[in-house]
């Protein structure tokens, strides 16, 4: 994660922790990327754009044939707030674009731990899926949220390709509400991708 040191009261986030390990079929190869994030935010009586970075582990298989069935799966690094920035975090939202061309056939949630009374939800839009987790997830603890794994089938041809949703404050791909352990003023942080350093989550060729 990275913040202007002149700022960081403002970002009440951070997840720091690897992501689990799980197990997938050989024919699928799993990816661990880094995307940079701009999330607007007001503190203080002021704007301000904060950068801010969180990991996901997706597994997809590099080659699938023509209308063949597959899987994606969407692994974020765990919710874990910073203490000295938070005292807790809830309604938390991840927002992925799907591959585009191919058919969605089912989706579940697997793994998770740290969770407690969250619920976990998952919804779909033209193009995109969004996993929800209620919280609350408490300041300095790691709370892993359930990988997605999505059930597809390849068009005719084509690259398909996922990766991290969210244009703007308006809609974004990562977003959260939080409180300030000093103030206790309540915000929400919402992300999107930095359209400068794009990042490709997986790749799948249909041959």
């Amino acid at each position: 994660m990275r913040i202007h040191s002149t700022l960081t009261r403002a970002l009440a986030v951070t997840a720091l922790a690897a992501s689990s390990a799980i197990a997938f079929p050989a024919s699928a190869s799993a990816a661990t990327s880094t995307v940079p994030y701009l999330c607007p935010v007001e503190f203080g009586g002021g704007s301000y754009v904060l950068e801010y970075s969180r990991s996901f582990n997706v597994t997809a298989p590099a080659t699938v044939r023509p209308h063949q069935t597959f899987t994606v799966a969407y692994d974020p690094e765990p919710v874990n707030p910073r203490t000295e920035f938070n005292t807790k975090a809830w309604d938390v939202k991840f927002v992925y674009n799907l591959p585009a061309g191919a058919k969605i056939l089912g989706h579940k949630l697997v793994g998770g731990s740290n969770l407690g009374d969250s619920k976990q939800t998952v919804s779909f839009s033209p193009g995109q899926v969004t996993v929800s987790a209620t919280g609350p997830f408490t300041a300095g603890v790691d709370a892993d949220v359930p990988t997605l794994k999505v059930s597809l089938r390849a068009p005719a041809a084509g690259e398909l390709t996922t990766s991290v949703a969210g244009t703007s404050a308006a809609d974004p791909g990562f977003r959260w509400m939080a409180e300030d352990p000093t103030t206790h003023e309540i915000g929400e942080l919402p992300c999107y991708p930095n359209p400068a350093a794009p990042v490709v989550l997986s790749r799948t060729v249909v041959s």
